[in-house]
């Protein structure tokens, strides 16, 4: 995710909480019946792109009520691809390693389950997680995104470093959804191409993936992720300066 703040627009959260949609938890009330249409084109997303995937999703892919997995959640709100969602009665999972924002989600998205934890590639159940002064936005699990970032600075960036719990991607899905989540949206600061490597895209399919792929003068086509994604049979359809949202092909009409 880019440092760059953003300003949030336009409605309010449901008051009630709502269980995700086929999330775990079957005995909670389901979610109430989207907004036929986005109106008024109002976005949270760092650049527009959480109204690309509720058209998307919504009108392409034929959802009613889709669901997420948002990895590297972030704010509830500001910069976030998945609250135009939660705010048209979708629900899902989101996953935020950063303690500073884990009840600050927990509080304004009551709705979603809220996973304290970071994406493990293997059997590692902890990892170091950098905390960079001043810009949680840069905050990682990545050595090789510190070392980039002390190239840069004069002065450590690095404000502390934490042991985080870490949780495999496959064995999150399988814990929180009935069903592979209908969206995927992973921002988590050079370690998106090694998680989107490990998912298994027979037994844990995304009807659609928002990713950071890449820089402003990069193609959507034509990234190490675009290039993985193809493979596995998704298109890249749509994107931002920095991320990119591929559809699976066999969906689209």
């Amino acid at each position: 995710m880019s440092d760059r703040p953003t300003a949030a627009r336009g409605v309010q959260a449901p008051s009630a909480p709502v269980a995700p949609a086929g999330a775990a938890g079957k005995s909670a009330p389901s979610a109430p019946k989207p907004e036929p249409l986005y109106e008024g084109r109002r976005s949270f997303a760092q650049q527009g792109e959480d109204l690309i995937l509720y058209n998307l999703l919504h009108h392409e892919l034929k959802l009613e009520t889709p669901t997420y997995l948002d990895i590297g959640a972030g704010d509830p709100v500001l910069s976030n691809n998945t609250y135009a969602l939660y705010c048209t009665g979708s629900r899902g999972v989101l996953v935020e390693p950063n303690p500073a924002l884990v009840e600050k989600l927990k509080t304004v998205r009551p709705g979603d389950v809220v996973v304290a934890s970071g994406i493990g590639l293997k059997d590692t159940t902890e990892a170091d997680y950098y905390v960079i002064r001043g810009r949680w936005p840069l905050n990682t699990f990545s050595l090789e995104d510190v070392a980039e970032l002390r190239r840069q600075s004069t002065e450590d960036p690095v404000e502390k470093v934490i042991k985080m719990p870490l949780i495999q991607i496959n064995r999150l899905i399988a814990d929180h959804f009935q069903h592979a989540p209908d969206l995927l949206s992973i921002d988590i600061e050079g370690m998106d191409l090694a998680v989107l490597r490990s998912l298994d895209y027979k037994a844990h399919r995304p009807a659609a993936i928002c990713a950071e792929t890449k820089k402003p003068w990069m193609s959507h086509d034509n990234t190490p992720i675009a290039r993985l994604l193809r493979r596995k049979g998704y298109v890249a359809c749509a994107g931002s300066l920095y991320n990119t949202i591929f559809a699976d092909r066999s969906r689209l009409g």
